[in-house]
């Protein structure tokens, strides 16, 4: 056996687990399980509606059976695609899990904000492989299998079958709008880096994708079927012959209400923000929040010994940024990297003006703790950094200020500052505790690469172009 975590649901009355599972009522008296025919799995005796399993690290998961609906939609080379509800608590958010023989092998998240959808995305060792694999897709913490979620992968079929969909509905050359103004200067700019990762899972994905800085945002309408922007500072003149697709990932007081009109259709990185201009009357949105490039910002199974000491890493955007305020008041060490912060912090603390974005992943695994904040704008409403994501996917432990909605996509696992005071005890306690964050960091991480990738988001958007065509067409 593979596995030393019991699977967290409950499949025809059997666990799946290397040892026998520890399941127990919530007044702690314990269920007999028995073993199955298979190895590894073990049958539960008249299940209750409710108990808990705990795993051999001491992991409590609740089980409940019933109340739980949910569906596979399509399969679409390595992503899947559907939707998953708790019908006893509408508002929770869900995992979906999928299993192969004796282990998850893929999650993804489940929102009731976005219709209960999820995009899935296999890793390489079952997309990459010239195998079958049997796949059972299913809620966590249930006893509830997918409909049609019994799959048995072949990445000959699957990724055989991909490419006439696209060559038919999806041969589109897709530009992504992008604020800096030329490429000289892209590389500066944050942007250009996320809008490259973007068109690169697109690509993945099947399509064919380009970036546009400022200057060249008109010079190729002939080869524009899909508009994709990502809103910077100033609005882009659309062409009503192609399909319109903003992507709001900061900055949303640049917007006025009478832009969003005119897009076939608006994602908004903020649950709170998208919800707001849903009440509003606006019916062409949903929340798509950052994502990482699990290209660059890989998994490392490597324990890295790291200094004991924060980064920052930003430009001063002519302001004493809030966590280098509380970094240099709290007395405690870190390095800063970034421009503009000449003359204005003591020099000792400067480390370089400008990291590659390819050297970012080894930067931020380099120490103890990495520190984040926001433009007042951008928290308030609830815009999530792109570093949370990216620092998430090298399991560094963060620590950031108080931003709206960070818990509902995040949990508990990054930590907030409210204040130089909460900022300096969290900070010293870090490096005290050092397993506890890490711990906390894996657990991010985890989040990340099951729902919060590039390759998550090209999917989505695959699947809202194919939609926003077939309106079109009707």
């Amino acid at each position: 056996m593979q596995t030393s975590e019991p699977v967290p649901l409950l499949i025809d009355g059997i666990l799946i687990s290397a040892q026998r599972p520890v399941l127990r009522l919530s007044g702690g008296t314990e269920l007999e399980t028995a073993p199955a025919a298979t190895e590894g799995r073990f049958r539960v005796s008249d299940p209750p509606a409710r108990f808990d399993m705990v795993s051999p690290v001491g992991r409590v998961v609740h089980i409940r059976r019933g109340g739980w609906s949910g569906r596979v939609t399509s399969v679409l080379g390595g992503v899947i695609l559907g939707d998953a509800r708790d019908e006893m608590n509408r508002q929770r958010d869900l995992t979906v899990i999928a299993v192969a023989h004796d282990r998850v092998v893929a999650r993804a998240i489940a929102r009731p904000a976005e219709g209960g959808r999820f995009v899935m995305v296999l890793p390489p060792d079952i997309t990459g492989t010239g195998r079958r694999t049997g796949l059972t897709l299913g809620i966590a913490g249930s006893d509830h299998v997918l409909d049609a979620g019994r799959i048995t992968f072949s990445p000959a079929e699957a990724f055989a079958g991909i490419r006439p969909a696209y060559d038919r509905s999806l041969d589109l050359a897709i530009r992504i709008k992008i604020a800096a103004p030329e490429i000289r200067e892209a590389q500066q700019w944050g942007d250009y880096h996320y809008a490259i990762s973007l068109a690169a899972a697109l690509e993945r994905n099947g399509a064919r994708a380009v970036v546009d800085t400022a200057d060249k945002w008109y010079i190729q309408p002939s080869d524009e079927d899909v508009v994709l922007v990502l809103r910077g500072r100033q609005p882009v003149k659309l062409s009503p012959r192609a399909i319109n697709i903003m992507w709001m990932i900061s900055h949303p007081d640049r917007v006025k209400p009478d832009e969003y009109s005119r897009y076939d259709h608006v994602y908004i990185a903020s649950d709170i923000f998208s919800s707001k201009l849903a009440d509003q009357g606006l019916g062409n949105l949903s929340c798509l929040h950052q994502a990482t490039d699990a290209t660059v910002f890989r998994r490392d199974a490597r324990v890295r010994k790291r200094l004991q000491r924060g980064l920052f890493l930003g430009s001063s955007r002519r302001e004493y940024r809030t966590m280098v305020k509380w970094g240099l008041s709290s007395k405690l060490p870190f390095d800063l990297y970034g421009g503009g912060w000449e003359g204005v912090v003591p020099p000792q603390i400067l480390r370089a003006s400008y990291v590659r974005n390819a050297d970012l992943p080894d930067l931020y695994s380099r120490y103890a703790l990495l520190l984040n904040d926001h433009w007042e704008t951008m928290r308030e409403s609830g815009f999530l950094s792109n570093r949370l994501f990216d620092g998430s996917a090298v399991a560094s432990p963060i620590l950031t200020d108080n931003v709206a909605g960070l818990s509902e996509v995040f949990g508990d696992n990054i930590a907030v500052a409210s204040d130089a005071s909460d900022f300096r005890t969290k900070f010293a306690d870090c490096l005290a505790e050092p397993q506890f964050w890490q711990e906390r960091a894996k657990r991010a991480q985890e989040i990340v690469h099951n729902a919060h990738t590039m390759d998550h988001r090209a999917a989505e958007m695959l699947h809202m172009i194919r939609r926003i065509m077939a309106r079109r067409r009707l």
